[in-house]
């Protein structure tokens, strides 16, 4: 399946890594790419090692430029391997078949596994100059002056104006998914453009100078903005003229002004207290557990590789023509970085088995799925472990989607038994809940958000529905899309970007869905939304 890449955590999508020539790709990056830092700290330990306090004291320094060394790197191979696949087929756009069988779709999976490592290793710095100089390596045409840290961009058919804009959580797509077709058009962004917070531009869009997109706004394929003016909705429509605000002092008193109406007492503002079943201090303990815990055999291991591998057999050497040539030298420098994969990855096992741990046993004691009064005033055994197995969940998932191995949070949530994930199937970076079933070779798109449970009512006097999703076989979500408590969605359907489902929705399969609630498209309405592509003639 697909790999577009993204600034926020390298490639959307990860199935192609399902590839075995792919995984040795991707591990031939990390450890070329590393070869210059492992030199660095090599002669780092040479020279201040010995120093002691010197040594000490200017290591975030040089941890530092260490880490540019690797960005730096990595990104040039990567490029290096960029051009050399590229050779043997060349980028395009147009409508192609979604399947590794297609030779447009492979190579486009495989151009993003390349991309990967230096735009998270980018990312992980938090710098935006070196995020906005691999795009302009990696071909994307942008400026330093355009604002695209807390974005998503794809990294290829992109052209980004000067001065320009993107919010935060928006996404840039050049490629889309719908069914089994695999649509990549390039999107051009002019000068000075302003496109609002968690707004989604599909491929194909061309956005002229001097635009405004409202936020949680999304553009149609193909759809043209024109310059000087301010869109929004979904799908975007022309609002208004951008011109410059005339009244500005009164738009300022408008918005801070404070409402007559405004309660001034404070009770409003308290929450109702209640003793949990579940005490808090095991919050905390399964917190330390999981985290802390994790940590500390992993730690030992490059303790030790550091110091008796490392440190007694290459930071003790000179650093010389002659040292480089010894097979030990370059043996060890080749080593190291999967050594640190191989403890890193020995850290994730143990996150995992630590959440299992604590999450079989709160999910044996927690709720079955139904609807439950949830007064706050009352203490609800059942309902507690629930929320604890939700608390256990949230740094898991965090750990391994935010990993350079995200295609591994599969695994995870199989070993911890909180969700059913089949063969092939995606999940990006999302928001995901327990008792979230997936069936084989389906995808759930950037920033979607299915849940398995619903608030209903006055906070402090209301009813939550707890009650898991079931998604079929090669089932498309999009960016941004959401799927509410009881929804069951059919084999072989599509959620376009920004679709969401009601409770306890049964959506058909082999069709396609748009807007909230999730409706079901005629192929002319799809044909509009496509953008006039000639999709499944």
């Amino acid at each position: 399946m697909s790999i577009p890449a993204s600034l926020r955590e390298g490639p959307r999508t990860t199935n192609a890594l399902a590839k075995k020539y792919y995984i040795i790709i991707y591990f031939l990056l990390i450890t070329f790419g590393a070869q210059p830092t492992i030199y660095w700290f090599w002669f780092y330990w040479k020279t201040c090692y010995t120093v002691g306090t010197i040594f000490y004291v200017f290591f975030p320094f040089a941890f530092l430029l260490g880490v540019v060394l690797m960005i730096l790197f990595s990104t040039i191979v990567s490029k290096i391997f960029l051009i050399i696949t590229n050779l043997f087929y060349k980028p395009k756009q147009g409508i192609f078949e979604f399947n590794m069988n297609n030779k447009d779709c492979r190579y486009w999976s495989l151009r993003s596994v390349i991309k990967k490592w230096p735009i998270w290793l980018a990312r992980q710095l938090s710098i935006p100059f070196f995020e906005t100089l691999i795009y302009k390596i990696f071909g994307i045409k942008t400026s330093f002056s355009a604002s695209l840290h807390d974005s998503w961009v794809d990294c290829e058919f992109v052209k980004i104006g000067k001065n320009s804009k993107i919010g935060q959580g928006t996404l840039i797509m050049s490629n889309i998914i719908v069914q089994n077709k695999l649509i990549i058009k390039e999107v051009n962004i002019g000068n000075d453009v302003i496109i609002g917070a968690h707004s989604l531009i599909l491929p194909g869009t061309i956005i002229e100078d001097n635009v405004v997109v409202e936020c949680n706004s999304i553009t149609k394929v193909n759809q043209y903005l024109e310059k000087n003016e301010v869109f929004g909705g979904k799908p975007v429509k022309k609002i208004t003229q951008n011109a410059s605000f005339k009244e500005k002092d009164a738009i300022e008193r408008s918005l801070f002004e404070q409402s007559k109406g405004m309660i001034d007492n404070e009770s409003f503002l308290r929450a109702h207290m209640k003793e949990l079943s579940v005490p808090f201090h095991f919050y905390i303990i399964s917190g330390i557990i999981i985290i802390g815990f994790s940590f500390i055999i992993p730690g030992l291991l490059f303790y030790f590789y550091l110091y008796m591998i490392l440190g007694t057999n290459l930071f003790t050497l000179p650093l010389t023509f002659n040292s480089l040539l010894h097979p030990m030298v370059y043996t060890l420098t080749l080593l190291t970085p999967l050594i640190i994969i191989g403890i890193y990855l020995i850290h994730l096992f143990f996150i995992a088995l630590f959440t299992r741990y604590f999450y079989i046993m709160a999910d044996k004691r927690g709720p079955s799925q139904g609807i439950y009064d949830r007064n706050l005033d009352t203490s609800i055994k059942a309902l507690d472990y629930y929320h604890f197995s939700s608390f256990l969940m949230k740094y898991p998932i965090f750990a391994f989607s935010r990993s350079p191995f995200p295609w591994l949070l599969n695994w995870e949530l199989r070993f911890i038994r909180s969700n059913k994930i089949g063969k092939g199937t995606i999940l990006e970076e999302t928001f995901l809940h327990s008792h979230i079933n997936f069936g084989k070779n389906s995808y759930l798109g950037t920033s979607s958000h299915i849940t398995n449970h619903l608030v209903d009512g006055v906070y402090g006097d209301e009813n939550l529905t707890f009650i898991g999703v079931d998604i079929g076989d090669r089932v498309i979500l999009n960016a941004i899309t959401g799927g509410l408590p009881g929804t069951e969605i059919g084999d072989d359907s599509t959620l376009l970007p920004g679709c969401t489902t009601l409770k306890y929705d049964k959506l058909d399969g082999s069709a396609i869905y748009e807007g909230f609630p999730a409706k079901k498209l005629n192929n002319e309405e799809v044909k509009k939304i496509l953008g006039g592509e000639n999709f499944g003639e």
